[in-house]
């Protein structure tokens, strides 16, 4: 059995660590991952169940639950040697980041999700074409370094940064760029017209 120690990990960390856990599980060895919420149990069985595993959750006390993904021979192995299960949506698509938080409500919390959603990028299968950021959606290649940290990843790993010149030039941010290279309107609106676009 193959344990994942995901206790005091924030989302989505538990389902990233379990995921690179099932792409090396060629052998199809149970899994058990231990979490401390529930929110990360509900979101590993949802991802079990995507994936035709079977999956029990048990209750060890209030902070600390365990998943348990049972294999059953080699049924799901076979499944999840198929990448094209693995790579769930396997299209090409640009994200499109307009604002320097993501939703609505309290501005840190805002701060903090659209860190997350920066670095669940860089943990697909399938990573986007480009990233493209406008108005204060700009500071995530200047001012933010997880941000600019997780968008370099992207870079090296293929994907084109984009950011609005004259958003940067707006916000004072212009020799700040640490990532990426600016671009005009025209473009950025030629991009979304032509692509799949994912906007957090």
């Amino acid at each position: 059995m193959i344990e994942v120690n995901a206790m005091g990990k924030a989302c989505p960390i538990p389902v990233i660590m379990t995921k690179k856990v099932l792409r090396e599980n060629t052998a199809g060895e149970n899994i058990l991952i231990r979490v401390d919420n529930e929110i990360a149990t509900q979101n590993l069985t949802k991802m079990a169940g995507q994936l035709n595993i079977k999956a029990s959750v048990t209750k060890l006390n209030d902070a600390e639950y365990t998943v348990l993904y049972d294999f059953q021979g080699c049924e799901a192995c076979a499944i999840l040697n198929d990448t094209s299960v693995l790579e769930q949506g396997a299209d090409e698509y640009v994200v499109v980041i307009n604002s320097d938080k993501m939703g609505t409500g309290d501005e840190g919390f805002g701060t903090k999700l659209l860190e997350n959603f920066v670095y669940a990028l860089t943990e697909q299968d399938r990573i986007p074409k480009m990233v493209v950021m406008y108005n204060s959606g700009v500071r995530l290649a200047t001012e933010n370094e997880k941000t600019v940290n997780d968008l370099k990843t992207l870079q090296e790993k293929g994907t084109e940064v984009l950011a609005c010149g004259l958003c940067l030039d707006f916000y004072g941010l212009k020799e700040k760029l640490q990532v990426g290279s600016a671009t005009n309107m025209y473009r950025i609106t030629e991009i979304m017209r032509t692509n799949k676009v994912v906007k957090p």
